[in-house]
């Protein structure tokens, strides 16, 4: 089972596995749609959370382990999914080798913020706008802006691979 395997990757493993996949699905797409840094990547998912009817809510802080908790749960939806799932199975079936003697890895909420994105624009056109220091997001389907019904699904999904899934 694909849960299984993500969750049997080791950390480094899984971060260096996740920041290939996210590269493979952002290569094709243009520089000015995607965010500039991680300030405004969660910038962008705010902007969704309150289009998809979220309003005021954050994604929280995470501290260490539910850090690598999010990146394992936004790596097993890419490979998962059938909109991603060619790109990221194949990382998962052979994880990448770390051959970087000592190097930084990313922080893990980074690389699981990154990886919600580069999924969000795999459901939906996102559009950044910026002007006079202030930065707009637009969601929208081909030519039209996206449905209030799927930018509340999109939201929830967000939610759901950030915090994992609501208490029982």
């Amino acid at each position: 089972m694909t849960v299984d395997r993500v969750a049997a990757l080791d950390d480094r493993s899984l971060i260096l596995a996740l920041e290939e996949v996210i590269e493979d699905l952002t290569a094709e797409v243009p520089p000015e749609t995607l965010p500039m840094d991680r300030d405004e990547a969660r910038a962008l998912l705010s902007a969704l959370l309150e289009a998809g009817g979220q309003g005021g809510t954050e994604l929280p802080e995470l501290d260490e382990p539910d850090q690598y908790a999010a990146a394992r749960r936004v790596f097993a939806a890419l490979v998962q999914d059938p909109a991603t799932r060619g790109t990221a199975g194949p990382v998962l079936a052979e994880p990448p080798t770390d051959t970087r003697l000592g190097a930084e890895l990313a922080m893990p909420s980074l690389v699981a913020v990154a990886g919600v994105v580069a999924w969000l624009q795999t459901k939906v056109d996102v559009r950044i706008k910026r002007k006079d220091g202030r930065t707009e997001f637009e969601f929208r389907l081909a030519k039209e802006p996206a449905s209030a019904g799927l930018l509340k699904e999109l939201a929830a999904a967000v939610l759901r691979l950030w915090n994992g899934p609501p208490p029982q």
